[in-house]
């Protein structure tokens, strides 16, 4: 190949490459996070342009007025308070870690929930993603040493523990208390405790109200998504025992290339500065346009497929939530898991049973015989719907629970009902209880 053929190939390549960038960094996305990309490319590319929405959306405005009111809205959200999952990928972002590990760290943060614990167990996370070991552990490093302290852990009491190597107190009673006696701490059983550290009582009640004045919700500073209304980007409609699945558009910006400057290309042919500049504008407006459909589409098309895999949870809500793993869906439409990971990050979905992240829909089955078809989301739901409709003055022990639930053909330990209720920010039944 000549030298011509290969620099015009190499820069094929790039301009493919360049295209391939945009569309993941569409697809991972949030609807807020989408209108901040348009706003940046409408201000930075002045080839694209707003189009006006349907007539059915039009309001009073005038369509000449300079600005319309989604364009407004864009602008706005660029000042408005950033999430928790913004404020630690701008933390690592600007922490100058390997390349590698930066990009394994960017990957994790989506996995948190709005607490700042993952959703999910970590170890699925890290296959998921396809990371290494190595690097999945020094990744989950870098993201436990953002602000603010304690998020990226498992649970609340890792959460806790991670609070206290932050201070640097790693050898004292509070921390043994987190690492061994962590029952007897929840449960108020201090003497017990101090009876197993060889230390006295008072010295336990100490330790608890130290890590009574961490924080238990890393998150709570960062709730802005909680605080608005949700926006969903699908919409599951029924029709008899069919489903059909449907993308809403809202907030999704409808853009096009500006004619004025079509002109201007066509009218300064002779210009070959001006001429090789709109054409560059051109084509990356085209990509940006070409990259929000294909995000809907992708997020249609996967969308689809959770709601075949899950006809269950939309005929009886979420305690019928059956497992399902993201591999699956991956095989079902013939796309990378990654690319699924990134079309279900702070997606939402609207059926009968109310509005869901699309993540959600994603649960391990349990490892139990007895329990075949269920996963760990629906049991999470069915301890949840128990506990929100027992008796506050007695309320129910996780053994009450366990008894439940296997009279429902559901055998799970009483530990696993205990890691799933901290897993829901719920307090032990004699914290619960009212008089």
């Amino acid at each position: 190949m000549s030298s011509a053929g290969m620099a015009q190939g190499m820069q094929q390549g790039m301009v493919a490459n360049a295209a391939v960038q945009m569309f993941m960094r569409t697809l991972q996305a949030t609807t807020v996070e989408l209108a901040e990309l348009t706003a940046q490319a409408l201000s930075s590319n002045p080839a694209l342009e707003e189009l006006p929405p349907p007539e059915n959306e039009l309001s009073s405005l005038p369509l000449n007025h300079e600005g319309t009111m989604r364009h407004q809205r864009f602008m706005e959200t660029l000042t408005e308070q950033p999430t928790l999952a913004e404020h630690l990928e701008e933390q690592i972002r600007s922490s100058a870690l390997p390349s590698g590990i930066e990009t394994a760290a960017l990957s994790i943060i989506p996995y948190l929930n709005h607490h700042g614990f993952f959703a999910e167990e970590p170890a699925r996370v890290a296959k998921e993603l396809g990371l290494t070991d190595s690097v999945f552990r020094k990744a989950l490093l870098a993201v436990q040493d953002l602000e603010p302290a304690g998020v990226g852990a498992v649970d609340l009491r890792e959460s806790l523990m991670l609070q206290l190597r932050r201070k640097g107190e790693t050898a004292g009673i509070p921390m043994k208390l987190l690492q061994n006696h962590w029952a007897d701490l929840v449960q108020h059983r201090y003497a017990e405790a101090a009876a197993a550290l060889d230390v006295e009582e008072e010295a336990i009640t100490l330790a608890a109200r130290h890590i009574a004045r961490l924080n238990p919700d890393p998150g709570s500073g960062f709730s802005r998504a909680e605080l608005g209304v949700i926006t969903p980007d699908v919409v599951v409609l029924q029709d008899g025992d069919e489903y059909h699945v449907e993308l809403t558009g809202e907030d999704v910006p409808r853009l096009g290339i500006s004619a004025e400057y079509r002109e201007m290309m066509a009218e300064r042919m002779e210009n070959a500065e001006l001429r090789s500049y709109l054409s560059r504008c051109f084509r990356e407006g085209r990509e940006f346009i070409r990259a929000i459909a294909e995000r809907q589409q992708t997020i249609l098309i996967v969308a689809q497929a959770i709601v075949r895999r899950q006809k269950e949870f939309l005929r009886h809500g979420p305690t019928a939530l059956a497992p399902l793993r993201m591999e699956s869906i991956a095989d079902d439409v013939g796309i990378s898991v990654s690319t699924v990971s990134r079309a279900v990050r702070g997606k939402y979905l609207k059926c009968s049973h109310g509005v869901y992240e699309l993540r959600s829909f994603f649960s391990a089955a349990l490892e139990s015989d007895s329990a075949a078809g269920a996963s760990a989301g629906g049991v999470q739901a069915r301890i949840r719907s128990l506990i929100a409709n027992e008796n506050p003055a007695q309320p129910l022990s996780d053994a009450a629970i366990e008894e439940m639930l296997a009279a429902e053909g559901i055998s799970v330990a009483r530990r696993t009902i205990a890691k799933y209720r901290e897993n829901l920010h719920i307090l032990p039944a004699r914290l619960r209880k009212q008089k």
